[in-house]
């Protein structure tokens, strides 16, 4: 099975999440298991040596990857791909940065060699679902064909920050494409276009199954993970782990403690970019450079 990760640009907090999550998952992998990240800067993993598998990717080809349309997120269905192109005979387990492993992958990856596809969790049928996004796709679509699937009322919307595609199934990837570009060209409001699409086409191959009882996605509380991680990070570095004593130091924790979600105050939120607007720093010093070489030749 390769578990696959997907990161690129140039916030190191995104890349963070990424080294996070890989040590979790080697404290629940097997040695079959094989981790591979496609990323903008390959650079960045070079602690890992030849432990995980990098597959470098460019700016030109993340264009490419968007396509006709210019879909930001089009470039995960098209990174899945090309795991697939790359190994036709082995099950995918693709995740975001922003989880983490918690329980054993022997169930799930059974499932994969069984037959079974996965997404993180049902969120609802889309008919049935409650943001304005949702309440939109809804109107746009309902009773709509794409790509010869129907939207209709148990049509559901499933979590894509994890993805398992059984290797029996990896021509569900070309249909989650497909989908995905035919809701493009219709105008779809597109924030939870790959994530639909993905919910569509990997359902039709074979009925999904949810994994949020091995991995945990913190997406709605992401700036505690941040921190929790940096802070991590930093431990690592000045006590100057080994690999094995990190995964020691994963296995010894116990991140279910820790809020996936919370659900912050709209008031809140308000009065916070009301302060950051009207009530900035107003002084800011920085050392000059020509005073201190001054003060040095004075001194000599």
């Amino acid at each position: 099975m390769n578990i696959v990760y997907l990161v690129f640009g140039d916030n190191l907090n995104n890349y963070q999440q990424v080294y996070f999550s890989i040590y979790t998952a080697f404290t629940q992998k097997n040695n079959s298991d094989r981790i591979i990240v496609i990323t903008e800067d390959a650079s960045l993993f070079k602690s890992f040596g030849d432990k995980i598998e990098i597959i470098p990717i460019n700016r030109n080809l993340i264009n490419d990857w968007e396509g006709e349309y210019h879909f930001f997120w089009r470039v995960k269905i098209k990174a899945l791909q090309l795991i697939a192109q790359k190994y036709p005979n082995e099950s995918i387990l693709y995740l975001d940065g922003d989880t983490f492993f918690y329980q054993s992958l022997d169930l799930l990856r059974n499932g994969l060699e069984n037959g079974e596809n996965y997404m993180h969790l049902e969120e609802g049928k889309l008919s049935q679902l409650s943001s304005k996004t949702e309440k939109l796709m809804w109107k746009q679509m309902k009773g709509k064909t794409y790509a010869n699937t129907k939207i209709d009322e148990f049509s559901a919307m499933w979590n894509a920050g994890l993805i398992g595609v059984s290797k029996n199934h990896l021509d569900c990837l070309q249909y989650t494409l497909e989908i995905n570009d035919a809701m493009c060209k219709d105008g779809v409001t597109r924030r939870l276009i790959e994530q639909f699409s993905f919910s569509l086409g990997l359902n039709t191959y074979s009925k999904l199954q949810a994994a949020d009882h091995i991995v945990g996605h913190y997406w709605g509380n992401k700036n505690e993970w941040n921190t929790i991680i940096s802070l991590f990070l930093k431990e690592c570095f000045m006590k100057n782990y080994s690999f094995e004593e990190i995964i020691e130091q994963i296995k010894q924790k116990d991140l279910i403690q820790f809020p996936i979600y919370v659900k912050e105050s709209n008031t809140q939120r308000r009065l916070k970019n009301f302060i950051d607007i009207f009530f900035k720093n107003k002084k800011t010093f920085f050392i000059k450079k020509l005073k201190l070489l001054h003060s040095f030749f004075s001194v000599l």
